[in-house]
C-alpha cells in the first residue's frame, strides 16, 4: 500500500474515532448538563489556562535542551532553535497520527542540521524508555498516595460492572454462545497459527528487552547526567504542574491536592496513547476519573477535562509558531 495512502487512512480512522468519543460524551449529557458544562467555560478563570500553556512550553522546551545530551555521545551537534522547532512539530504531528511525531521530528532534524535520522531516532527511543519509567514512577506514587481512592473507584467502576455483566452474560442463551464461539474460533486460530505467533511474540519482547537495555547504556554514557536527570524531572513536574493549575480555572476543584493531579496525570497519559493527542478519550477518561476521586467537582469536571486537553493544544499549536519563528535566533544565541 502506498505509505501516503496508509498514513491518509490512518488518520480518518483515529481521528475518527476521537470525533466518535467525543460524540458519544456529548450524546450522555442531559440539557441541563449540556448548560452546565458551557456556563463553566464561560465563567472558568483563563488567567489560569494561560499558566498552564506556558508551564506546559517550557516541560517541551526542557525536553529540546536534554534532547542534546543524548545527541552529543554519538558526535551530532544541533541548535537549541532546530531541536525546539524539531521537537514541537513532533507534537503537532501526534494531533494527526499518534506516535507519527518521532518519526517526523527526526526528519526534522536531519534537514535543519543533518543529524542521520537513524541516529536520531534512536535518541528518540531512548527517550520513550526514560519516560516509560517516569510514567512506572508516577503509577507507584498514584498506588501509594491514593490506594484507598483507586480501590474504591476499582470496585464501583470495573469490578461491580464487570460481575453484573457476567451475570447478565449468563442469563441470555444467544450471547453464552456467540462468546463461547469467539473463544473456540479464537484458541483454534491460536493454535494453527502458533508458530508465527510465537515468533512474533519473542520478537516484540526481544525487541523491547534489547531497546531498554540499549537506552540504559546510551544513558550511562551521557557527558552531563546530572543535567539528563534534571530536565527529566524538570519535564515531568511540567506535566504535572500544568494540569494542577488548571484546577483553579473552576470553583469545584481550585480546592483539589497535588494528588489529585497526579492521579489524572497518569489516567490521562494512557488516554493521549489511543486517540491522536488524547482527543475524546482524554476528555472522557479525566472526567470520570476525577469524578470518581472528587465527587464534588462533578459540575466542572468535563469543562476541566476539555480545558486542561485544550491547554495542550494550545500549547502545542502557539509555540510551534513561535519555535518557527525563533529558530534561527536560538540556533546562534545558544547550543
Amino acid at each position: 500500500m502506498n505509505q501516503k495512502l496508509k498514513q491518509f487512512l490512518q488518520f480518518i480512522v483515529f481521528f475518527g474515532l476521537g470525533v466518535g468519543l467525543m460524540y458519544w460524551q456529548f450524546s450522555r449529557f442531559k440539557p441541563e448538563e449540556k448548560e452546565q458544562f458551557f456556563t463553566a467555560l464561560k465563567t472558568a478563570n483563563y488567567g489560569w489556562f494561560a499558566v498552564a500553556i506556558i508551564i506546559g512550553a517550557l516541560a517541551h522546551l526542557s525536553r529540546a535542551m536534554r534532547w542534546k545530551q543524548t545527541l552529543l555521545p554519538l558526535g551530532h551537534k544541533a541548535g537549541l532553535g532546530s531541536r525546539f522547532y524539531a521537537v514541537m512539530i513532533g507534537y503537532l504531528a501526534n494531533y494527526g497520527i499518534p506516535r507519527s511525531g518521532e518519526v517526523i521530528r527526526c526528519g526534522v532534524l536531519k534537514t535543519s542540521d543533518d543529524v542521520p535520522f537513524a541516529e536520531s531516532f534512536g535518541t528518540v527511543i531512548v527517550e520513550r524508555i526514560v519516560d516509560m519509567v517516569c510514567l512506572g514512577i508516577v503509577f507507584l506514587l498514584v498506588l501509594i498516595l491514593e490506594f484507598s481512592q483507586l480501590s474504591s473507584m476499582w470496585v464501583e467502576y470495573i469490578r461491580t460492572p464487570a460481575l453484573n455483566w457476567f451475570g447478565h452474560l449468563f442469563q441470555n442463551k444467544t450471547l453464552l454462545i456467540i462468546l463461547a464461539a469467539g473463544i473456540i474460533l479464537l484458541v483454534v486460530s491460536i493454535f494453527i497459527f502458533r508458530k508465527k505467533i510465537s515468533s512474533g511474540i519473542r520478537k516484540k519482547v526481544s525487541g523491547f528487552f534489547n531497546g531498554f537495555k540499549n537506552g540504559l547504556l546510551t544513558v550511562r554514557k551521557l557527558p552531563s547526567p546530572g543535567i539528563f536527570l534534571f530536565h527529566t524531572i524538570f519535564i515531568w513536574c511540567g506535566y504535572l504542574s500544568s494540569l494542577y493549575v488548571c484546577f483553579f480555572c473552576f470553583p469545584t476543584t481550585s480546592g483539589l491536592s497535588i494528588h489529585t493531579a497526579l492521579v489524572l496525570l497518569l489516567f490521562g497519559t494512557f488516554g493521549v496513547i489511543f486517540t491522536p493527542g488524547g482527543i475524546g478519550m482524554y476528555q472522557i477518561i479525566v472526567t470520570g476519573v476525577l469524578i470518581g476521586i472528587a465527587p464534588s467537582s462533578q459540575p466542572d469536571a468535563p469543562a476541566f477535562a476539555w480545558l486542561s486537553w485544550g491547554a495542550q493544544v494550545g500549547t502545542v499549536l502557539l509555540f510551534f509558531g513561535i519555535s518557527a519563528i525563533l529558530r534561527n535566533t536560538l540556533n546562534r544565541s545558544v547550543k
